[in-house]
């Protein structure tokens, strides 16, 4: 009986050490921090494009003409290529990313937006630009070309403002 006591604690404790911003539809990537997100809303999309402190496709004209919806396959392709980033990105599976499909000169790409949020945020990738300004290296951006497997356009955010 206190084998199964013992056993049912250890299980409810596991339990309780599931990240909070774990919700339906993420896919996780690390135990802890690392989620990935596809934006499929159009409006969404350009908004995660639209970065602050950092270039991206949409910082050039012409360079997004429409946007596609990554399939799972494409997903864990480019996860499993990740490893590719360093050493230009410390650890970049730690990361919590959005993904968003955008064509450019007839090519289908995957653009990566990169971020830290906090724990317990109440913010939901899925449906919402995660947009920071500065921030530092803990926010950044690439582009993946899925038929390649290979990333370019490597960006950080800028450093901390100080006030």
């Amino acid at each position: 009986m206190h084998t199964l006591s013992l056993l049912a604690a250890a299980t409810l404790t596991l339990a309780a050490c599931t990240p909070s911003n774990t919700r339906p539809g993420s896919v996780p990537t690390a135990v802890k921090t690392g989620q990935s997100w596809v934006v499929t809303r159009p409006v969404v999309a350009a908004q995660v494009l639209d970065t602050c402190s950092r270039d991206s496709p949409a910082k050039h004209a012409g360079e997004v003409t429409g946007y596609w919806a990554p399939s799972r396959a494409d997903i864990d392709a480019l996860e499993s290529q990740l490893a590719q980033l360093q050493p230009s990105i410390a650890e970049p599976a730690l990361s919590g990313r959005q993904y968003v499909g955008f064509e450019s000169s007839g090519k289908r790409l995957i653009y990566i937006n990169a971020f830290t949020l906090p724990d317990h945020s109440d913010i939901n990738p899925a449906r919402e630009a995660i947009r920071v300004c500065d921030g530092g290296a803990q926010f950044w951006g690439a582009v993946y070309d899925p038929q390649a497997g290979t990333f370019s356009s490597i960006e950080r955010n800028g450093a901390l403002s100080k006030p």
